[in-house]
């Protein structure tokens, strides 16, 4: 049977779509550690005439900041104060490139200008935090690292008659670097139009291995990572319902590294 190769339109209404985002992290090199956050991303699409579409996008979080020290607070403010963003995306959803970035570098300005009465401390924080935001290629590099922006933007090509297809996804690892993650994507059709399944296993290249056993000590190696990526589509709403990812990092038969990120 001849394969049809497809790639799913991502289309949203001008109603606000929500997704709740969940992110579940454990770093086991020694000492164990773990995270969870949790945030609602609301979306809203309008539409252009060259067919691309702009993609207004705020980050509302559900849990509060656990304080550690005043550094983590302050970063969080001024994170938390570089949204609402807005993109610009191609007509089936993927990433083209900021729009209006000098406009929310202004609003940043304002919404921030008051802190140094909550933080005495912060004003160094805010002029790099600026630096870097002013950077508009590496200010998204940066922010597109967030495991949710990682599965909104991840509309892979599938193969219709429920074979495999080759696809590839790069993902973070919190404090250490990218990783590109080739494997195999299959999709099964559903009432609401199909579920689809990525999978893969890649040894993690030298450079993120030299990396990691820098930061933490480590006489390791070589990892390999495991990711598995489901997702739900549904065709009649071209929207995805659901995207799940679990990502491990293995040294041998040992996890040192898990991250589970969902958005629904």
């Amino acid at each position: 049977m001849e394969e049809n190769q497809v790639k799913p339109f991502q289309k949203y209404s001008s109603e606000v779509h929500t997704y709740q985002v969940e992110n579940t992290l454990e770093v086991r090199f020694g000492e164990t550690k773990g995270f969870h956050s949790s945030c609602r991303v609301t979306l809203q699409e309008t539409e252009n005439e060259d067919q691309t579409r702009d993609w207004l996008i705020e980050k509302i979080e559900d849990t509060p900041l656990p304080s550690e020290n005043n550094f983590m607070e302050i970063l969080h403010e001024l994170e938390k104060s570089s949204y609402p963003v807005k993109i610009k995306v191609d007509e089936k959803g993927v990433f083209l490139n900021a729009t209006d970035h000098q406009k929310n570098i202004e609003s940043w300005k304002q919404k921030t200008e008051g802190i140094h009465e909550k933080y005495p401390n912060c004003d160094l924080f805010r002029s790099q935090y600026l630096a870097a935001f002013e950077d508009e290629e590496l200010f998204y590099k940066n922010k597109l690292k967030e495991p949710f922006w990682n599965l909104l933007f991840f509309a892979p090509s599938y193969v219709d008659n429920g074979g495999e297809n080759q696809e590839s996804i790069t993902w973070n690892i919190k404090g250490t670097g990218n990783i590109q993650c080739s494997g195999i994507i299959r999709a099964e059709q559903r009432d609401y139009g199909f579920e689809a399944f990525f999978t893969s296993q890649t040894v993690v290249p030298d450079t993120i291995k030299e990396e990691i056993n820098k930061k933490y000590s480590r006489q390791a190696g070589p990892y390999k990572a495991e990711l598995t990526i489901q997702m739900q589509y549904n065709s009649r709403k071209k929207q995805y319902a659901k995207k799940k990812a679990d990502f491990i990092l293995s040294d041998g038969d040992e996890i040192v590294y898990q991250e589970t990120s969902s958005i629904i």
